[in-house]
């Protein structure tokens, strides 16, 4: 089987890059792979560049859409790429050009890993301008979390050429019960949308045997990730292991302006790689997700449960598919800064191992790579013979 897998980007800084990564490296052997992306921001270490099989640059793969300017250019190339090696299947990731969605769809034999809120969302991930998750589908009253409402008005009509362009994939894929329910609620067919969770991939398979040092929080560092409130949680730490923040992104000053004035409660390390990653996790005592929007998934938190460190999260989005809380980890409000720091006090000592270790369990019986390629490719399969 032939799989033409389309991205905006080559790149290792976000959940949807390491997932997209994570099923190239397992799809050797399995098929006959080609990747296209419209740039490299090499952010993906060389090490890590074989495991994506033959890939390439296509210009305009990165268009977002809002600028109609070289979209029939884009288009041309992507016809041209899909005449020329005449994949059985086609896999859009990050892909967010209607015009370019239009074209893969044209072939019939199209699907779509949608991995945010882009599609049924022109906001700040159905957040609303007051910080509250957002609860209203598509409509006029998205308007509203605009101040320029000519920009907002074209930010609308782009979610709905988007969201119309989804109508033509021959299937919809999802990280989350809680992105099927979205993509149900703005009209698509829910018998076209499947639950495909991620799978983890490149960390080290084991926690060393040494005493935590640390909390970890380790996302893009951005408003809706919950940043600001993890630093003031920080602060309120009772003793105990600091947390380390580890990221980069618009709010990275700020972070470490906090971090200077902690006392040692907050500590800023910057960007880290998959290695230093791993290494930071190996002695964390949690993991934070104190998100404020409604995340997607939240694969960081799989990664972390996977080497048996317990996650404290916020009861937002697709984190409830795979955190129960006093199970595997605590969830938490999200905004409740006192409440994050009570549930990290917990996670440092012994309940901390105890959720950590079924978390382990729960990940290599729930979240195995074998199992989820399977149902992939079964995916895969009806796409090409149109079942």
């Amino acid at each position: 089987m032939r799989v033409l897998m389309l991205n905006d980007r080559l790149s290792a800084r976000g959940g949807a890059d390491r997932h997209l990564i994570a099923i190239l490296h397992h799809l050797t052997g399995r098929a006959q792979t080609l990747l296209a992306v419209g740039h490299d921001d090499r952010s993906l270490p060389d090490a890590e560049r074989p495991g994506l099989g033959r890939w390439l640059r296509l210009k305009g793969l990165e268009r977002q859409g809002l600028s109609p300017r070289g979209g029939a250019a884009a288009c041309k190339r992507l016809q041209g790429l899909i005449s020329d090696w005449r994949p059985d299947v086609i896999h859009l990731h990050n892909l967010m050009d209607p015009l370019l969605l239009e074209t893969a769809a044209a072939t019939g034999r199209a699907l779509m890993t949608v991995q945010d809120h882009r599609c049924f969302c022109p906001g700040l991930g159905k957040l609303t301008p007051q910080g509250a998750i957002c609860h209203t589908p598509l409509g006029p009253s998205c308007l509203g979390c605009f101040a320029d409402q000519d920009y907002a008005q074209r930010l609308l009509d782009l979610t709905r050429r988007r969201l119309k362009a989804l109508t033509g994939l021959r299937r919809l894929l999802v990280l989350s019960g809680y992105m099927a329910d979205e993509l149900t609620a703005v009209g698509l067919d829910p018998g076209r949308v499947r639950v495909l969770p991620p799978f983890v991939q490149g960390l080290e398979p084991a926690r060393p045997a040494v005493a935590p040092t640390h909390h970890l929080l380790a996302c893009r560092l951005v408003e809706r990730k919950g940043v600001l409130i993890a630093c003031q949680a920080a602060l309120l730490l009772a003793g105990g292991p600091p947390l380390v923040v580890a990221g980069d992104g618009p709010l990275a000053g700020e972070v470490a302006r906090l971090a200077g004035q902690s006392q040692g409660r907050l500590v800023f390390v910057g960007w880290a790689d998959r290695g230093r990653m791993s290494r930071l996790l190996a002695g964390a005592a949690s993991l934070w997700l104190p998100s404020l929007w409604a995340e997607p998934f939240g694969i960081a938190g799989l990664e972390a449960l996977a080497l048996g460190v317990p996650v404290v999260a916020s009861a937002v989005g697709g984190v409830e598919d795979w955190l129960q809380d006093g199970v595997n980890g605590l969830l938490t409000a999200p905004g409740d800064a006192p409440a994050l720091a009570r549930a990290a006090g917990r996670l440092a000592g012994p309940e901390g191992r105890r959720l950590g270790a079924a978390g382990a369990a729960g990940v290599a019986r729930l979240f195995g790579h074998n199992e989820l390629m399977e149902r992939l490719l079964t995916q895969y399969r009806q796409v090409a013979t149109r079942a």
